[in-house]
């Protein structure tokens, strides 16, 4: 009797682990739905006054996060995209991420924290107080079951420039940074500051605004030089790219705002390289950055499975979450979904 309800209890087990991985994403907004419905999913909210401005944004907040810390991801516009509130979400496509298939690239699986700010427009990101920015980002990461040690800042234009500027300030908060079309450069002692971060650049060398040679050029010199981990620095760059309004060659983002792969046609001699001159392919950025932490390897929020290294759910010490991946990754395999077949760590899963 003690062996059947053994197996019983076994075989419920395994009814519950495969409901469990068709329940995740339920309810969730497909790409194909279209941005309107994913914009619906978003919220408004407004950080404390710092620094002589109290920023408002849209965020977006996924349904695993009831179920522990996730990653955030802030993003920081360029010139226009905030004139009124709302607009820094409508004016551009990153409400992309917040879709089924984006969210799912996340290296746990479980999805992201997503907050677009709105810049206090004549003042634009690249003047703005980083006070005002950093007080919004981290009063939103408190008040939210967000993973302090897993925040990213993305920002094009001068957008990329507050970005740098946020980052550099507080290399010790920030994981990981992405600058599309930057009007700054970062010099070596900058650079020196984020040695340990995360750091992707992005620009076109016919750029007629943020102009290649005077900023994402030598700031790439110097992030390579720097970075401890070369693996942790990246740069794509091309000889053309989709016009940005009467800025040519300008609307690197785009491949942010379509996760890369789904953009690539739009751009002539595209290559991205780590800082050990590796060429990467179509990477992703979802999956790359959210595998990128400030956690020293071996640690982790208190409550949580210790990761082996990077802290992909395919790396828990935990044995429910193994037999529950090991069902997930069956299941994949042999619906053909190949999407996840590979971690952002290397791991392959079957």
């Amino acid at each position: 009797m003690k062996q059947l309800a053994k197996k019983l209890c076994s075989l419920l087990l395994c009814a519950v682990l495969l409901f469990a991985m068709f329940a995740v994403g339920a309810g969730a907004v497909s790409v194909s739905e279209g941005e309107a419905a994913l914009r619906r999913q978003w919220k408004r909210g407004e950080g404390p006054s710092a620094g002589g401005y109290s920023l408002d944004y849209s965020y977006f907040e996924p349904a695993a996060a009831a179920n522990g810390k996730l990653p955030l991801f802030v993003f920081m516009a360029g010139v226009g995209e905030g004139t009124t509130p709302g607009e820094e979400l409508t004016a551009n496509s990153f409400c992309n991420w917040s879709s089924e298939e984006f969210q799912a690239r996340v290296t746990n699986a479980k999805g992201a924290y997503l907050l677009i700010l709105r810049a206090p427009e004549p003042v634009y990101f690249d003047t703005c107080p980083t006070a005002s920015v950093h007080a919004a980002i981290t009063d939103f990461a408190a008040k939210h079951n967000v993973d302090e040690k897993r925040i990213y800042v993305l920002g094009w234009c001068v957008g990329g420039n507050g970005a740098v500027r946020l980052v550099l300030e507080h290399p010790d908060v920030y994981a990981g940074v992405v600058a599309f079309s930057m009007r700054r450069s970062i010099s070596a002692n900058e650079a020196a500051k984020l040695k340990n971060t995360a750091v992707w650049l992005l620009g076109c060398t016919n750029d007629s605004y943020s102009v290649y040679s005077m900023y994402t050029s030598p700031a790439w010199d110097n992030v390579k030089a720097a970075a401890a981990d070369k693996s942790k620095a990246r740069l794509t760059s091309c000889t053309s790219a989709p016009d940005a309004g009467l800025l040519f060659n300008h609307h690197m983002w785009l491949l942010g705002e379509e996760d890369y792969a789904g953009a690539v046609g739009r751009y002539s001699n595209l290559k991205t390289e780590d800082a050990a001159g590796n060429e990467l392919g179509d990477p992703d950025f979802i999956a790359w950055l959210s595998a990128c932490t400030l956690y020293t390897p071996g640690t982790t929020p208190a409550g949580e499975d210790a990761p082996e290294s990077c802290g992909c759910e395919c790396h828990s010490n935990n044995p429910f979450t193994r037999i529950l991946w090991f069902f997930r990754t069956l299941i994949w395999r042999i619906t053909g979904n190949n999407a996840r077949r590979v971690c952002a760590c290397g791991k392959k899963h079957w």
